[in-house]
């Protein structure tokens, strides 16, 4: 059986607009309990069809915790620098294709 030293690209890496490649993966579970005991929600932009979605949550002063949601539903969560997204953050603003919500009821 061969292996390969070669690391398989995650496909929610090509899907949003942000580059996650300065994010840290976490579980399901671990991401879920991070923003449900610690996160104060920031954001969340969607595609222009709504089906795609990135939530953002404070979680330290210096971390943020990102939630990816699929068309399908399926829920990923990555570790952030709060530094590296401000960075990242303005590739978003630039992509035509996503909008903003800064409040849960999305005023």
């Amino acid at each position: 059986m061969a292996t390969s030293d070669t690391p398989t690209a995650d496909p929610l890496a090509s899907t949003f607009p942000i580059p996650l490649s300065r994010a840290e993966s976490h579980s399901w579970e671990y991401g879920q309990r991070c923003v449900s005991r610690e996160g104060s929600y920031r954001e969340t932009w969607t595609d222009e069809v709504g089906r795609q979605s990135l939530t953002v949550f404070d979680v330290t002063d210096h971390t943020l915790v990102l939630r990816c949601q699929t068309p399908v539903g399926r829920q990923s969560y990555y570790g952030m620098a709060t530094r590296d997204y401000s960075a990242a953050r303005e590739a978003l603003v630039a992509d035509e294709g996503w909008t903003v919500q800064t409040t849960p009821d999305g005023q």
